[in-house]
């Protein structure tokens, strides 16, 4: 008789679900929008999470219980917010039987994605930001990830308020004109920039919403356009001492140590290729690794494991 098991990747902009047997074999994935409860409400996050799995079975409707649950969510950063999410996505699921259920901070499945080495760190720069790593000696260590007030440097929504403030700046002055001015009317639809302060606060803009904006800086480098620049450069920066900091803390220099990748920051090459030329410039015996597969499927190993 099969067992299935249920693998969640919650960010902050989308949610993937995968479903496999105890085999591993994939029998189906769906997606949807945000289950973190950093950026959209309990009853949204609840509904998302439940379409995602309904597309993930839809062919396969026999499917009632699962061996294991396991989710990464973006935003558990501590015990109460651990505790919150679980009871909160335990009753989202109380349509479904599971044995064992498992939800961690979503930087935990993709580094187990990206890397098997002891030695490992993961680098998020999605809508947020994370850093976490680990080494053979059981240390962690893990920089931002407390949301966009207190941290967040080097993400998309960091990218995205900076790209709006220089769109302002360039409109009334008070810095140096950008192609960012233009592009954000085009974004928001506007006839005039002295209509932007209506699309941002009514209603505010969400974290994901203003990381959205974050391909505007890319697309007005390409251009040339130096305000972007500077944006973006100051974001790899934060990205390097988010890891290089995780680096000292676990890192001694003698064995080999894996730095992986994630997030749609870090896939875009003018931001990855220059986080590693610092990197590396920093640290000796130290491995790039640009996960080949989604992060959900390290939620899929580990809930692999946890039937052993």
């Amino acid at each position: 008789m099969s067992e299935f098991f249920l693998a969640v990747d919650g960010g902050g902009t989308k949610t993937d679900v995968v479903c496999v047997d105890q085999d591993g074999t994939v029998i189906g994935t769906g997606s949807s929008g945000p289950i973190s409860l950093t950026v959209t409400s309990v009853g949204a996050a609840s509904f998302n999470l439940i379409e995602a799995i309904r597309v993930a079975i839809e062919n396969n409707t026999e499917i009632t219980s699962f061996k294991a649950v396991v989710i990464g969510l973006a935003g558990v950063d501590t015990s109460d917010e651990r505790d919150q999410a679980e009871d909160v996505f335990k009753r989202a699921l109380a349509h479904y039987q599971f044995e064992n259920f498992i939800l961690l901070n979503d930087s935990e499945i993709a580094l187990a994605n990206g890397s098997k080495n002891e030695n490992a760190l993961i680098l998020v720069s999605g809508t947020g930001s994370i850093c976490y790593g680990k080494n053979s000696k059981g240390e962690t260590a893990r920089t931002s990830g407390m949301d966009y007030l207190l941290a967040d440097q080097g993400s998309g929504y960091s990218i995205g308020r900076k790209v709006l403030q220089a769109a302002i700046k360039s409109y009334d002055g008070r810095g140096p004109k950008s192609y960012l001015e233009e592009y954000v009317a085009k974004f928001f639809m506007i006839s005039s920039m002295a209509l932007l302060k209506n699309e941002v606060y009514n209603p505010d803009l969400t974290k994901s919403e203003i990381a959205r904006l974050s391909p505007l800086c890319t697309q007005a480098v390409t251009v040339g356009d130096e305000v972007a620049t500077k944006i973006l450069d100051e974001e790899i920066q934060e990205m390097v001492l988010s890891a290089s900091t995780v680096l000292r803390k676990l890192h001694t220099g003698d064995e080999l140590f894996d730095v992986v990748f994630a997030g749609s920051i870090l896939e875009l090459d003018e931001v990855v290729s220059k986080v590693m030329e610092q990197l590396a410039a920093r640290f000796t015996n130290i491995n790039f690794v640009q996960q080949a597969s989604d992060p959900v499927y390290g939620a899929v190993k580990i809930a692999l494991q946890s039937q052993s």
